[in-house]
């Protein structure tokens, strides 16, 4: 049978990821600021994750690791896009570039290291909660997974019920209404390509500690740029944002999972890009924050 448990819990591993870096890149383009290195970002975030678990011997200081090499990713990001600033998406496109390198260049460093050590598995249900069926189900489910409906909530409710979240949504709306209404803009960026970055880094972090539990070159595959479109089909709210997300997941899944069909498995593998095109075809742009992708130059 191709859809069972199993097959829904594939699908919550490989959408977890991608719902924690959707909402990342959600608070950052809400703010304005086009992030397109979200991609680079996460793929930093996954490579530290693996270095802090197999390291220090706990898959949350992996976790912790992942999400600080995220919020430095993003300050650097403000550095560049808000206080000085340069073209967002060439920026973007720069920080994807040089993380692959940046990346490769620290694996390659610690290879020894990694080969001889493993991540630490942990995150499995008690011998005695196992047998109970709901028990067990509840804790197959992985823990990251739980962490990303938690953040969720926090998100939406931070954006849509919070004071914070109406400074850094006008600031995205109306760059000059806002500073006229005597908000810091740079400072609301700075925060949320702050928090962006570490949503990111926790989402790479997810993907090689929390699924993966090793570290290659390019291990995001493009996951990045597919979190993009899942806020571009969710047009900037959450709830659709985290609907899209799961159905690249459910893609992704059914690609790994109908590979034992035989033929060629690259086939397959495609299934969840032409998702992410098919939605980026056809996702409405008119509902996104109006000063995306523009520089804001103080006076």
């Amino acid at each position: 049978m191709i859809f069972d448990l199993e097959f829904v819990l594939s699908a919550l591993r490989i959408a977890t990821p991608l719902m924690i870096v959707a909402l990342g890149v959600l608070i950052a383009e809400r703010a304005g600021v086009l992030f397109l290195g979200a991609e680079g970002v996460m793929l930093c975030g996954a490579l530290f994750g693996i270095l802090g678990a197999v390291y220090v011997g706990d898959p949350w200081m992996g976790v912790v690791w992942g999400l600080s090499a995220g919020v430095v990713m993003g300050l650097v990001t403000a550095v560049l896009t808000v206080w000085l600033p340069t073209d967002q998406v060439v920026m973007g496109l720069a920080m994807n570039i040089a993380a692959i390198g940046l990346t490769s260049f620290i694996f390659r460093i610690a290879a020894d290291d990694l080969q001889q050590m493993s991540p630490p598995m942990g995150w499995s249900a008690p011998g005695a909660l196992s047998e109970n069926p709901i028990a067990a189900f509840l804790f197959a489910v992985p823990p990251l997974a739980w962490l990303a409906v938690i953040l969720y909530f926090v998100v939406w409710y931070m954006l849509f019920r919070s004071a914070p979240g109406l400074l850094l949504r006008s600031v995205g709306q109306n760059v000059k209404a806002a500073r006229s209404a005597g908000i810091n803009v740079v400072l609301v960026r700075t925060v949320a390509l702050a928090l962006a970055g570490g949503l990111a880094g926790l989402g790479g972090a997810a993907l090689t500690v929390g699924w993966v539990r090793s570290f290659a070159d390019d291990i995001t595959a493009g996951r990045g740029f597919i979190a993009l479109a899942a806020v571009y089909f969710g047009r900037w709210y959450p709830r659709w944002t985290l609907f899209g997300c799961l159905l690249f997941g459910l893609g992704e899944a059914l690609a790994l999972r109908t590979q034992v069909l035989g033929g060629n498995a690259h086939f397959y593998l495609m299934i969840p890009y032409l998702l992410t095109v098919g939605v980026l075809a056809f996702a409405e742009r008119g509902c996104a924050p109006r000063e995306v992708g523009k520089p804001y130059e103080q006076l």
